[in-house]
């Protein structure tokens, strides 16, 4: 999907993946917790520090992220940084 120029949106723990996925360094978050931001900084990301309820966008490779439950204590919060996650890789796919 990547390669064909879709934007990818990533969430909770699963953007720690993403640099054992892509063979290019991006700009992620996993939200605040330093000891996974050391890893995949190790691995080649440019890990973003950043609230439940925000996202991180690399806009040159159309890759979204948000901590989600890696910070969130409920639903509601966790779902403002999802919508805004979903909004931002609509609108990078017109």
């Amino acid at each position: 999907m990547h390669q064909t120029g879709k934007p990818l949106g990533f969430m909770c723990i699963a953007p720690a993946m993403l640099p054992k996925i892509f063979a290019f360094p991006l700009r992620m978050t996993i939200g605040t917790d330093l000891d996974t931001a050391d890893v995949v900084e190790e691995m080649g990301a440019e890990h973003v520090p950043c609230p439940v309820d925000d996202i991180v966008v690399d806009e040159d490779n159309k890759v979204v992220t948000t901590p989600a439950y890696m910070l969130a204590e409920d639903i509601a919060q966790a779902a403002t940084g999802i919508e805004k996650l979903v909004a931002r890789v609509l609108a990078l796919s017109a």
